[in-house]
């Protein structure tokens, strides 16, 4: 990845943060009988003792190597503070039961600063690491501290670096792009993926790099993504479809799926939807979408598990099946 150059700048004002400047508690709401209370403090003060059993291992109870390194840490507080955590941790992956878990594409000394921040909430951004604690926290999903380096950045552009920063975020969009399609399953059940827009999902959902069990997978996302607010979004539901490689499903499986829509509209515009490709795939050569069919809906995609398909019907082979 490039590197940007910043120019140096004086180091801003103290803003006070020091835990002498922290009020024992702050009041809410209050009437004339009862106050009720909220102690930022406390909150502070359970931040640093869950950040000593951490560096004690006291009640840690995973590990997280990275290169040569390994962090003893607490499921519970990482998973708390990252989605991407919490679907690591969570029973659906095989790392959920692991006592040791590998973390590619992040450094170790960089992991190490974003634990830090983890466990006590600060976090030193310099002009030499700001660029690596960009990458990683977006893609360990640590929002806030995406939004520091954001600010920081910002505050350090000039005209003799934009075109370098420009350059750096570019590089950024097309690494999440790349971590979206690797861990796709974990990504679309997150508050972030709902928020994604029409042209955003589609671009996502075409690719042939997506790493996924079977074409229904996709199916479920793409409609997943539309009731999610489906009073807005069911006007998409055929772009947002146009990705999917109908051929490749079951009808029946999918039938099963309309039966259980509730909004109407939506279930009329899937059961369109599907006659045309259920015909499609009853005569193929008489058809006159036949032609229209891209090659590439035909077969499954690069990163899918292997399978035999047959035109509107799919024979799983299991002892072949295995990630390309």
């Amino acid at each position: 990845m490039s590197s940007v150059m910043f120019p140096p700048r004086s180091p801003p004002g103290s803003s006070g943060c020091g835990s002498g400047d922290i009020p024992a508690a702050s009041v809410t709401t209050q009437s004339a009988e009862q106050a009720l209370f909220a102690s930022d403090r406390y909150a502070r003060l359970i931040l640093a003792q869950m950040n000593k059993m951490r560096l004690r291992t006291d009640f840690c109870d995973v590990r997280l190597r990275l290169g040569g390194r390994v962090f003893s840490v607490h499921k519970l507080v990482l998973a708390a503070s990252s989605p991407y955590f919490s679907a690591l941790f969570s029973g659906g992956m095989s790392e959920a039961d692991k006592e040791e878990v590998q973390i590619l594409g992040v450094e170790a000394p960089v992991f190490e600063v974003l634990l830090e921040f983890i466990y006590t909430g600060m976090i030193n951004v310099t002009v030499e690491n700001m660029q690596e604690l960009m990458v990683a926290a977006d893609m360990l999903q640590l929002s806030e501290v995406v939004s520091i380096c954001g600010e920081f950045l910002k505050g350090h552009m000039d005209p003799s670096n934009c075109v370098g920063v420009y350059q750096f975020l570019e590089q950024i969009v097309l690494l999440m792009v790349s971590f979206f399609l690797h861990l796709c399953l974990s990504v679309c059940v997150s508050d972030e993926f709902w928020g994604l827009s029409k042209d955003q999902l589609v671009k996502l959902l075409r690719s042939e790099e997506l790493r996924i069990e079977d074409e229904y997978q996709v199916f479920t996302a793409a409609m997943d993504w539309v009731l999610q607010d489906v009073t807005k979004r069911k006007k998409h539901v055929v772009e947002v479809l146009d990705p999917v490689r109908f051929p490749l499903l079951s009808p029946q499986r999918l039938f099963k799926y309309i039966e259980g829509m509730s909004d109407f509209s939506l279930r009329v515009a899937l059961q369109t939807l599907l006659r045309e490709y259920t015909e499609v795939s009853k005569s193929p050569k008489e058809n006159k979408m036949y032609s229209l069919l891209q090659p590439a809906k035909m077969r499954p995609r690069r990163k899918a598990r292997k399978y035999l398909y047959a035109i509107g019907r799919l024979t799983s082979v299991q002892h072949l099946a295995t990630f390309i």
